[in-house]
């Protein structure tokens, strides 16, 4: 947790902020990063909230493991 609230909810206010029109926010991101590479500009920032996103969806399941009996 940071401070009072939880990382979930942190990385769902940065998808509805990103996305307001029901897109997908990573692909906004990807449009914002390329529109700021073709001008120059830096996009650390940018590809970082990405990265961020992306982690979420990526998640594994631990698979559960089978005990076997004595």
């Amino acid at each position: 947790m940071i401070g009072t609230k939880k990382l979930g909810t942190i990385r769902q206010q940065i998808e509805a902020a990103l996305a307001p029109t029901s897109g997908d926010p990573i692909q906004h991101l990807e449009r914002q990063i390329a529109s700021a590479k073709r001008k120059g500009d830096r996009t650390e920032v940018l590809e970082g909230l990405k990265r961020f996103l992306e982690a979420a969806r990526k998640r594994k399941r631990r698979a559960r493991r089978v005990r076997t009996k004595k």
